[in-house]
């Protein structure tokens, strides 16, 4: 596979992976993935009460303790997350039956070849989430920078010409914006965006290769979005 990830932010890989990593900041984690684990765990536990209550013991374990030593030490950090919330599910059913219960009893529930299903798409809302809210922040950062809202117009109103998406933009930020200002802060705003896609995936990794992200990317239907990388 030919790698769409750009040489400069190849330099930057390791900074990435290895300082700004979700595993350095539990904290972090539970603010950017609780959505994920919450629609996993509910998709396991039919009783929306103890679900809440299962996630919430969880979530509360990782911001005191942390995570097992050498979790994700290299690799995806989504498997590594979503083994640990099963283990919560399996805790719960063991505590509930009092008998054993095990890895394969679990995934006899047709809930959880659902939930299976899900997760890598809960988990891509999370990370596109991140992405806009990042984008969002840089056009507030940047005075007048319009990256995020020309790009949110454009995917909301995406039939329509740059002309009338200009005047759209005009209308809502009071800033005088032609067809062809509009279009290129659209070609900026999503050359960002793919940049803000891709360190969110690279904070989910560590020690990762290019070609790894890459590969996470794809896994995630991520690498549309940044194609023009290459």
């Amino acid at each position: 596979m030919t790698s769409i990830v750009s040489p400069g932010l190849q330099r930057n890989f390791h900074a990435i992976t290895t300082n700004t990593s979700i595993l350095a900041d539990p904290s972090k984690f539970v603010k950017r993935y609780g959505t994920a684990i919450r629609a996993y765990l509910q998709a396991l536990i039919s009783n929306e009460h103890d679900a809440d209550e299962v996630e919430q013991d969880l979530l509360l374990q990782v911001v005191e303790r942390g995570f097992p030593d050498g979790m994700g030490r290299r690799g995806k950090f989504r498997y590594y997350l979503m083994t640990v919330v099963r283990n919560a599910a399996l805790a719960y059913f063991r505590k509930k039956s009092r008998r054993p219960v095990t890895v394969a009893d679990l995934s006899s529930i047709p809930a959880a070849q659902i939930a299976d299903r899900a997760w890598d798409r809960s988990w891509r809302e999370c990370v596109m989430k991140d992405a806009w809210l990042a984008l969002r922040n840089h056009e507030l950062r940047n005075g007048g920078n319009l990256f995020h809202t020309v790009l949110r117009t454009s995917v909301k109103h995406g039939d329509e010409d740059s002309t009338m998406l200009a005047v759209r933009v005009s209308s809502a930020t009071g800033q005088d914006l032609s067809a062809q200002a509009f279009r290129k802060q659209l070609s900026r705003a999503r050359r960002k965006f793919g940049e803000l896609l891709i360190d969110e995936v690279a904070r989910t990794m560590r020690n990762a290769t290019p070609e790894e992200l890459e590969e996470e990317l794809s896994s995630l239907d991520l690498l549309k979005y940044v194609r023009w990388q290459s």
